[in-house]
């Protein structure tokens, strides 16, 4: 017993510990550069986000700074406008101040008039009526038939003070139109100043946003290709570890292969004799040989059936010595059949029978399906002799 069980360790463990630590770094590897490819590929996509970014902040600082001036045109129009305004306000104080002293002005010369009038009218009161019916000066004037009985100066002073106050009162009407024209211009230059000053702060705030965005852009960056250079030196790593189980797995490799070659009998055309393995029964009802012991030195050969997940038999009687489960090559049920005989069945799901169970010729001991690298119609099946002390893999098709 302690002979079959150096057999199972020598045959088994280290067929499926090997393949599993490779397989499992060569996984390692390949996620490691999917993320590394990942995080390439978003350092990249974050780089054309960072661009399109800084050309928005550009655009906004452009769109702000016409803002910007264009405010300061208005600011100064609005100061010219607001210059013109107290100047036209002082010119029409001005002019209504003239206008009133002009104005007084014709008051005592109407005054003096009037009072003429009256003395002429004691002296000759018929004569002189029409001109105390007069309802202004201008009126008098026109009325009166005798003007000179009037100083010749007065009245040409009324006439040139009357001329006088009428263009005062047309400049004083044409100022207050020109400064409710430039009041006008003032109210809409503060408007279009009030609506400038909004968008400048809308353009503020959205340049403020664009560049926290860019900021954060340009940290994710530097995260991503930090996290790239990292993953990059655990490929290393795991490329040298890599490296190192393919020689370890190619030095064991040699190793089985020299004590395989070690426990045959020397010579090309030596063969176990049929009578002491006996006539097997092929495990697989209607399955075909697809790859035959020895082919790439393996030790035993690949039995494919032709469906997924068929049944597997028992080559002879015997006694269920192992049952072991790998993650790779799924179950593996090894039956001793005489002191000297073993067979193993490998990419079985979870047998039917268990360690100690005897089993006859023919018995379904499992179906196919559980490994997760062969495939579920396919089934590695072994025949191992002890011969004086040695373990000896033999071809399972001559003994059919």
């Amino acid at each position: 017993m302690k002979r079959w069980l150096t057999l199972l360790l020598v045959l088994a463990l280290p067929l499926a510990w090997g393949q599993a630590s490779l397989e499992e770094l060569n996984a390692a590897l390949q996620q490691a550069e999917q993320l590394r490819q990942q995080r390439i590929e978003a350092a990249r996509a974050a780089e054309v986000r960072l661009k399109q970014l800084g050309a928005e902040v550009q655009r906004k600082r452009r769109e702000l700074e016409a803002v910007a001036r264009d405010i300061t045109r208005l600011e100064r129009e609005k100061r010219q406008i607001e210059k013109s305004i107290a100047g036209l306000e002082g010119q029409i104080a001005a002019t209504e101040q003239e206008i009133a002293g002009i104005e007084a002005k014709l008051g005592r010369l109407k005054g003096r008039m009037t009072r003429l009038v009256e003395k002429l009218y004691r002296e000759r009161a018929g004569r002189y009526l029409p001109l105390l019916r007069a309802q202004s000066l201008s009126d008098l004037l026109m009325r009166a038939g005798w003007v000179q009985y009037l100083g010749a100066s007065d009245v040409r002073l009324v006439e040139t003070l009357s001329a006088l106050v009428r263009e005062l009162h047309a400049a004083r009407e044409r100022l207050v139109n020109l400064l409710q024209e430039l009041t006008k211009k003032k109210s809409e230059r503060e408007a279009r100043i009030a609506a400038l000053e909004a968008k400048r702060r809308q353009y503020r705030a959205v340049l403020a946003e664009l560049e926290q965005k860019r900021a954060a852009e340009e940290v994710r960056i530097v995260e991503l290709n930090k996290a790239a250079e990292e993953l990059e030196r655990q490929m290393q790593a795991l490329a040298a570890q890599l490296e190192a189980e393919k020689r370890r797995l190619e030095e064991e490799r040699r190793r089985r292969e020299a004590a395989a070659r070690a426990g045959r009998t020397v010579g090309p055309s030596f063969e176990i004799p049929r009578e002491l393995v006996g006539e097997l029964l092929f495990p697989i009802p209607g399955g075909r040989i697809v790859t035959p012991f020895g082919k790439a030195d393996n030790t035993w050969q690949v039995i494919q059936a032709d469906q997924n997940y068929a049944p597997v038999r028992a080559a002879a009687d015997g006694q269920v010595f192992a049952t072991a489960f790998y993650a790779n090559y799924g179950w593996n049920v090894l039956i001793l059949h005489a002191d000297n005989l073993l067979t193993r069945y490998t990419n079985l799901q979870e047998p039917l029978v268990r360690t100690g169970d005897r089993v006859l010729q023919g018995q379904i001991i499992g179906y196919l399906g559980g490994s997760a690298i062969i495939p579920p119609n396919e089934m590695w099946f072994s025949v191992i002799l002890s011969q004086k002390g040695r373990l000896v893999s033999v071809d399972p098709a001559k003994y059919y």
